[in-house]
């Protein structure tokens, strides 16, 4: 055993202290009598026994301590476990010195209070209390103390031996004892004050701030004398500047709050593990904040904020750990959120803590990007960016959101928006911090005004810079070379677009901002959208659909107010009133412009000088599509908030409903300018008004509430959409058909194209029974509003975004099939032409879908795995039962043909090529005249590439159809003839002769039996139609095939046979 002897010996002195038996028997003397009796200690007449007891412990120690230092470090240290006796020894020794060598020598107010003290292992761990009868002698008293203090202060600074021990157990006694030397007021002693001022110097020194903040903190108390209490202050307060010094308070902080407890004292290793993860309380971080942020009365506020500001940014760098929760809070609150140290620009917190970061996140913040900084390529690198936006992400979501964090985020809104963009879809570490710090910035400070900063500057990438994927895999930010930019590329500015649409709506989530926000921004977003280039608050000029300066920005506030209106219609219609405003000024631009356009028209057709102005202008067209299409928008959500929408009919809803009143009055006088379902629509909405702002409607009928007239269809429609969220399929067959009856009623209640949404989305069902029935409701629906209903059709059937299967686009085929067939001819030009345009985009041979290639080659390796997984679970091939193997083989042809119709690369599946192709011939059968010249040169154009140049097996089916698109042409023009439609478009000589010797052709090579038939029907076909066409032949009503003389004789011939009674022979060449 290490110090044998000398724990021995102390044993033995410290007997008549600590044995029982010994303490019984010398009950009434005090413990220096019972030492100095027991130890004979006091030997020498010359001194006081309490001196001798003294110095004899003194000795004791200093032979264990001196024992230990001699020992190598592992085993001397005293952190190496000793058995509890000896532990015991060294306790009893160290209380000896502070109950009898210190504190009878200490100044009143002096020190820890006797009460407050660890308890003494002495005397049976009895406190012990200094006789008051005792006649004190200051002399003896501070010399004694000097004796103490000169004798442990090596001990104390050395760091081995017994230095823990009594850093542990008396260092609070040993560092009052060295103040009071060096403080104490004394006209003799002011040597001894500097020299003892040296002494406690050193010793705080050497001592680590884990065992200074508890022992200083405990000097300071109300009975401290002032003559003291600023050196214990300043020394405290000094202790945060200390290497580790500020985690070492955050430590003492938190623990003293959390286990009020005085005196003890909390080491580095046994404080660290369960403070760093166990959640701090507000009052913690509070006191830590207001400790660390008070700058000491011997140091400026730079010095002292330089000193601590590295130990603050290093627990910030910790990242989910309750330090860096407290360092944040400590920098958000008690230094930058105060004026004196964190104000912008120049503050000295500003500079140390938020500075730098905003710097990193924003080069254009950097001053000296101006000096030749940005010509570097990497403005920002990875891990500089990294730490930066990791410091943000604490700073910004503390505990206490306060003015400081609206000053630091604010400079970072477009950045950050800018970074979440580019992260979106990315799984590295941190990619969610962006989007999490704008979302906290968004509710707590910007909101709405935050969003539509957003929106104007949607497409923000950096001024000069750009993000870049570094080495590693991380942000860096690199200056942008002169051909980058998002609008370098259109498909990927398209790209971009729908990207941060998605992202804009993230951000405008109810636990985010509030519907009246929301609404603000979609006010904003609509009137960028519907109002450009209006310089006055009456919108009194008004560009419809066209931006004055960049188009892409018309694009993007189109595109943000559309799937606002998609998504937050319920948010939207918080506001009406602002919304009912914003669509009587976009209705009064549409009418000033037309009847604009209409007054040029009338100029025009009057001859004047005037009029030479419009030579080569076609003022007799319809108005703008775009501009139409906003009206039917416009309409749309009126008459959606109307009908939802608990409208009260205030003064000022009945002025805004009377003034939108008129101006539906004037855009229904131009009836002939506008398609019929925007007419129709005109009609419903105005009929919603004069129910709402009707003298009758504030006559109470029934407890005063007005009569609703549509109040049936309402429930009919609440009902409706009940059943169709039901499981059962039944129930919702119902549905549709009670969607059917106010469909079929034209009842107001109904939104053309959120229910033409609604049974889209009805033929994604599985069952039969419901898509069906979807079909059937959208070709009703079509019958009353075509244009609408079928431009959606077309645009979910082309499925740019690649948003819908295989399945549903087919099912959206037969829904446009069945309409096109319904319509007959109600279809409207405008919506013949997106048809053709439509299924002619999808039947090509360029239609690529990368998104369903990869879900394909995806599933393709999925199945692979699984049936290698099966194989070497059978060990082999897996057996078929001899009655399957039929119905194997019939199953793997078919799957075979299916995977050649899906073709390679990303093409169009030949499946969907077909269908396209079915609705192309329907609808030039049936709408050729609406179709023009031009589309249906195309169909045949595609028909002929189709058969000349796909003539694989697998292609069958789509020969069969293109064959079809020229017979239903020949149908078209036959029937166009004998309608007398007057088509100014068909089939030339030379144009026929090179069809029919294409087709001749194609009929000898073609392999499918069916394909040639039907060629063979199609020449037949052909050489009729021309012969009905050179001779002027015409069917009847009464199914006699006449030849039609009447003012188209045969080509050559005067004679008319139904004015001559005789037949007449005449000779031509």
């Amino acid at each position: 055993m290490v110090a044998e002897a000398e724990f021995a010996e102390a044993s033995l002195f410290l007997a008549p202290v600590l044995a029982r038996e010994s303490i019984s028997k010398a009950r009434g003397k005090s413990i220096i009598e019972k030492l100095a009796e027991d130890s004979h200690a006091h030997a020498d007449p010359d001194i006081s026994q309490r001196r001798a007891v003294i110095r004899r412990t003194i000795t004791l120690l200093l032979g264990v301590h001196n024992v230990l230092c001699a020992v190598p470090t592992e085993i001397g240290s005293i952190d190496e476990p000793i058995n509890p006796k000896q532990r015991k020894l060294v306790d009893g020794l160290l209380d000896l010195i502070s109950l009898e060598g210190i504190y009878p020598t200490l100044a009143p107010g002096v020190g820890v209070p006797i009460e407050r003290r660890v308890k003494s292992v002495l005397q049976g761990g009895l406190v012990t209390r200094t006789d008051p009868s005792r006649v004190s002698d200051h002399d003896e008293d501070e010399s004694l103390l000097v004796e103490v203090v000169n004798s442990f202060r090596e001990v104390a600074t050395s760091g081995n031996g017994l230095c823990n021990a009594l850093r542990g157990r008396t260092m609070v006694d040993l560092v009052a004892g060295t103040a009071q030397l060096a403080f104490i007021p004394s006209e003799t002693g002011k040597q001894r004050n500097k020299e003892y001022g040296l002494v406690l110097e050193e010793l705080l020194n050497k001592t680590p701030s884990s065992f200074l903040l508890p022992v200083l903190t405990s000097l300071l108390h109300p009975a401290t004398p002032s003559w003291l209490r600023p050196h214990i202050s300043t020394a405290l307060s000094l202790l945060p500047v200390r290497p580790d010094g500020v985690r070492q308070t955050i430590y003492f902080v938190i623990s003293t709050v959390s286990q009020s407890s005085h005196g003890q004292v909390i080491g580095e290793d046994e404080s660290r593990p369960s403070i760093s993860h166990q959640p701090l309380s507000l009052e913690e971080l509070s006191q830590a904040s207001k400790l660390l942020s008070s700058v000491p009365g011997t140091m400026t506020a730079e010095t002292y904020f330089t000193s601590i500001a590295p130990q603050l940014l290093d627990l910030l760098d910790q990242e989910g750990t309750e330090l860096q929760k407290a360092a944040a809070y400590i920098i958000n609150t008690g230094i930058l959120g105060r004026r004196k140290y964190g104000a912008p620009p120049q503050s000295i917190g500003w500079n140390l803590f938020a500075k730098p970061i905003l710097e990193k996140v924003n080069p254009e913040l950097d001053e000296l990007s101006g000096d030749g900084k940005i010509s570097r390529q990497v403005l920002v690198s990875e891990s500089d960016y990294c730490q930066a936006l990791t410091r943000l992400s604490a700073l910004g979501s503390a505990r206490a959101y306060s003015s400081s964090t609206n000053r630091l985020i604010a400079p970072l809104e477009l950045p950050l928006w800018g970074l979440t963009c580019f992260l979106e879809g990315t799984e590295t570490a941190g990619s969610d911090q962006p989007f999490r710090l704008l979302s906290a910035y968004l509710k707590a400070f910007a909101g709405a005004k935050g969003l539509i900063r957003l929106a104007d500057h949607f497409l923000w990438t950096g001024p000069k810079w750009t993000y870049r994927r570094g080495p590693c895999g991380n942000v860096q930010i690199c200056q942008r070379s002169e051909n980058s930019g998002l609008n370098s590329d259109v498909v990927d500015l398209l790209h971009q677009i729908n990207l941060r649409v998605k992202i804009f709506l993230r951000f405008s989530e109810p636990d985010i901002v509030s519907d009246d926000e929301l609404s603000d921004v979609f006010l904003h977003v609509t009137k960028k959208w519907l109002f450009v280039g209006s310089g006055s608050d009456k919108e009194s000029s008004i560009a419809l659909g066209k931006n004055s300066g960049d188009p892409v920005s018309a694009l993007v506030y189109a595109k943000i107010a559309q799937e606002m209106l998609d998504k937050c219609k319920e948010s939207i219609a918080a506001r009406p009133e602002k919304i009912v405003l914003l669509v009587q000024q976009l209705l009064d631009a549409f009418i000033n412009k037309e009847n604009e356009r209409i007054k040029q028209r009338i100029k025009a057709s009057k001859p004047s000088l005037a009029s030479l102005s419009f030579i080569g202008r076609d003022l007799d067209k319809d108005p703008e599509q775009d501009s139409t299409e906003l009206v039917s928008v416009a309409l749309s959500l009126v008459s959606g908030i109307l009908t939802t929408s608990d409208l009260t009919p205030s003064p000022e809803t009945v002025s805004l409903l009377t003034a939108l009143r008129s101006s539906l009055s004037q855009l229904q006088s131009l009836h002939e300018s506008l398609p019929s379902s925007v007419i129709m629509t005109v009609t419903n909405v105005s009929a919603l008004i004069d129910v709402l702002v009707s003298p009758s409607s504030s006559t109470p009928t029934t407890k005063g509430k007005r009569a609703d007239p549509y109040a049936s269809d309402r429930k009919a429609q609440s009902l409706a959409l009940t059943y169709l969220t039901d499981s059962q399929t039944p129930i919702r067959t119902e549905g549709i058909s009670l969607l059917d009856s106010l469909i079929a009623k034209a009842s107001p209640v109904l939104d053309i194209p959120s229910t033409g949404i609604l049974l889209l989305s009805l033929l994604q069902d599985e069952d039969e029974f419901v898509y069906l029935a979807a079909v059937k409701s959208l070709g009703l629906l079509a019958s009353r509003h075509s244009r609408t209903v079928v431009r959606t059709l077309v645009e979910k059937y082309v499925d740019h975004e690649e948003d819908m299967g295989l399945d549903q686009r087919l099912r959206i085929g037969e829904a446009l099939l069945k309409t096109v067939e319904s319509l007959d001819k109600g279809l409207q030009v405008e919506a013949a032409r997106a048809v053709g345009d439509g299924t002619i985009t999808v039947a090509g041979r360029r239609g690529r879908r990368p998104k369903e290639f990869e879900s394909r080659v995806k599933r393709v390796k999925e199945e692979e795995q699984r049936r290698k997984e099966a194989e070497q679970a059978w060990g082999g091939s897996v057996p078929n039962s001899e009655e399957m193997e039929g119905e194997d083989e019939a199953n793997k042809k078919s799957e075979e043909l299916e995977k050649e119709w899906e073709g390679n690369e990303g093409e169009e599946d030949v499946r969907i090529r077909t269908s396209a192709l079915s609705v192309l011939g329907v609808t030039i059968e049936k709408h050729i005249k609406g179709m023009g010249s031009a589309l249906v040169s195309t169909a045949v154009d595609l028909a002929i590439d189709i058969l000349k140049l796909e003539t694989t097996t697998e292609k069958a089916i789509l020969r069969r159809a293109a064959i079809i698109i020229i017979m239903s042409l020949v149908r078209a023009l036959d029937k166009a003839d004998d309608d007398d439609q007057g088509l100014e478009f068909g089939f030339a000589g030379e144009t026929l002769k090179d069809i029919v010797d294409v087709l001749g052709y194609i009929q000898m090579t073609e392999t499918d039996s069916m394909v040639v038939g039907h060629i063979k029907e199609v020449v037949d076909d052909l050489k009729t139609w021309q012969f009905k066409s050179l001779s002027g032949m015409v069917a009847r009503e009464d199914r006699n095939v006449r030849f039609r003389l009447e003012g188209k004789p045969l080509a050559g011939l005067s004679v008319d046979p139904e004015k001559s009674s005789r037949s007449r022979i005449e000779e031509i060449e």
